[in-house]
């Protein structure tokens, strides 16, 4: 904010006042001093190189997943595999926070009174992501049309990778730093395999595991130190990027 300087022109005409009343004096020749001239002190703020990192807009809000461009969820009377590979799409895209409007599902037709594993596959960004149904049972309510029994399918499913996108983990960390400058060292977006090690932060008020980003460090402008500070990549289960070291010390 621009201070307001009141009255600088205060006692401006003084020096007029006794002009009349006076003798003119002659002005003495102005002889050039021979000592250097001051100079201006100059700034002790350090340059901070930012062509490393991509400037953007601070989020309100810590940024959430937008997943309205979903395809819709099959219908209850739609056939097994068209809705568990709609499930296994959704676990993507929530697992990147964001809709890829070309990615694709499938899952293979199987018989779940027979078959116990089942893969599903998804294609995101032009990547595979696995969708792993274990453990699936059948419960039969003994009522069939002939060709096919009614009951009820249970099954454990994950996901063995999921997509890290890089606008989603640098808006986080714009977030949390209030800064517009920020970059993470990865490609556009990355297939991460979940064999990471996960860990708890001790002492913090994290709900969760937090599961480690190996070989991808995320960079930010601090705005009040004006220094570039470098963090480890890390993300919540749910594929939430975290910059761990910005909130909580260590």
């Amino acid at each position: 904010m621009k201070a307001t300087v009141i009255g600088r022109a205060t006692g401006a005409m003084v020096l007029l006042l006794a002009a009349g009343c006076s003798t003119p004096t002659t002005t003495p020749p102005h002889t050039p001093s021979s000592s250097p001239a001051s100079t201006a002190p100059t700034s002790t703020t350090p340059t901070v190189d930012l062509s490393s990192l991509r400037q953007g807009k601070i989020p309100a809000d810590y940024p959430k997943p937008d997943l309205s461009g979903l395809p819709p969820k099959p219908a209850a009377s739609a056939p097994l595999r068209e809705r568990i590979a709609w499930e296994a799409l959704k676990k993507v895209t929530d697992f990147a926070h964001r809709v890829d409007p070309g990615a694709r599902s499938s899952c293979p037709a199987f018989d779940p009174g027979r078959t116990t594993t089942v893969t599903c596959t998804v294609t995101y960004l032009g990547e595979g992501y696995d969708y792993v149904l274990r453990d699936i049972k059948f419960q039969g309510t003994g009522l069939t049309n002939g060709r096919t029994e009614q009951g009820t399918v249970s099954y454990k499913a994950d996901l063995t990778a999921g997509p890290i996108v890089r606008d989603q983990a640098e808006s986080v960390l714009r977030y949390q730093n209030s800064t517009e400058y920020a970059a993470c060292d990865m490609a556009e977006h990355v297939r991460f395999g979940f064999d990471s090690t996960r860990r708890r932060p001790s002492g913090s008020s994290v709900v969760g595991e937090w599961i480690h980003v190996p070989g991808i460090s995320c960079r930010y402008l601090d705005p009040t130190a004006r220094t570039v500070k470098t963090l480890p990549l890390e993300l919540y289960e749910s594929g939430a990027p975290i910059h761990p070291s910005s909130r909580i010390g260590g």
